[in-house]
């Protein structure tokens, strides 16, 4: 992969997401890549070398990389364990080895993952639940009970939680706001699968996998997967910045004026709002070599 520096920010900062620790050396796949959509992963490994991805478009990620310091800090003349990468191999894993790095382990059983993250992301996951949260540190915890690494002591997961580190946290909405989060800091209870469901799903994401790079062309992600927005119509008042509804057809939007006595072009307008494929459009680095984004239309 290709780091480039477009929006000259400093060498120091340049340095710092160039000279990233992270190494997967050893597995045939992370938990990071078996919870990425197959193709994007499948497109990833054939790509790499070409791939470009801007210093500043890791900015976030350096952030939360600096959290892994305070974790040491605070595993300090504890029992506790932190920052241990696993590696298993058997028959669920069908032929590859999976690793994965926990955060953080308790002596008591609390398998924690620190996340530095928006504030209506940690909202959000509190309120409707988060898969891809769910899912990681669930396969943190298979990894854990399947390994064979003598270092965790007998230590055995009892507990998955998100502790959520707020970047864009305010006093004064915490103040004003029922539902937003009252500290900078929240912790977030995952739900801890069974071994049986844990097992089936690392098992057959790692067959997607295998099928994915197996094949010429990896199946398009789903919908899900590329964070689709459907098309909106806009109801719009003349003067008025925010839409008064949004509505899923053009149809839907006349009625809704109709029945609010009101009339296109007098005084107010609709707005077709063009949906899209999010994740294609602005977070996906191998965009360029997918035959889905290249030829997609809205």
């Amino acid at each position: 992969m290709k780091i480039t520096n477009n929006a000259n920010l400093p060498a120091a900062i340049e340095r710092a997401v160039t000279n990233d620790p992270y190494d997967a050396t050893g597995s045939d796949i992370s938990a990071t890549r078996l919870l990425q959509p197959p193709r994007i992963t499948a497109l990833t490994k054939r790509h790499y070398d070409d791939i470009e991805e801007d210093v500043s478009d890791r900015i976030w990620s350096l952030l939360g990389q600096s959290t892994h310091h305070v974790i040491e800090r605070a595993a300090k003349d504890t029992e506790d364990l932190t920052e241990r990468r696993v590696f298993v191999k058997n028959s669920k894993t069908h032929g590859w080895t999976l690793s994965g790095t926990f955060d953080y382990l308790s002596r008591d059983g609390e398998l924690l993952d620190f996340k530095t993250t928006s504030a209506w992301s940690a909202m959000d996951a509190a309120l409707k639940g988060k898969h891809e949260w769910e899912a990681q540190l669930n396969i943190l915890d298979w990894l854990i009970r399947n390994s064979l690494f003598k270092e965790n002591d007998g230590i055995k997961v009892k507990s998955l939680a998100i502790v959520a580190i707020l970047r864009d946290w305010s006093k004064k909405k915490a103040l004003t706001s029922v539902n937003y989060p009252k500290h900078q800091a929240v912790v977030i209870p995952i739900e801890r699968w069974s071994p049986e469901v844990q097992d089936v799903y690392v098992s057959e994401r790692i067959q997607l996998h295998q099928n994915s790079q197996a094949m010429d062309e990896p199946p398009i992600c789903t919908p899900e997967e590329r964070w689709h927005k459907m098309d909106e119509y806009a109801v719009m008042k003349d003067g008025r910045k925010s839409a008064l509804r949004l509505l899923p057809t053009r149809n839907e939007a006349l009625k809704y004026l109709a029945d609010n006595n009101m009339k296109e072009g007098k005084g107010c307008h609709i707005v077709l709002r063009k949906g899209e494929d999010t994740r294609c459009a602005h977070y996906c680095s191998v965009n360029k070599y997918c035959s889905h984004w290249n030829n997609v239309s809205f």
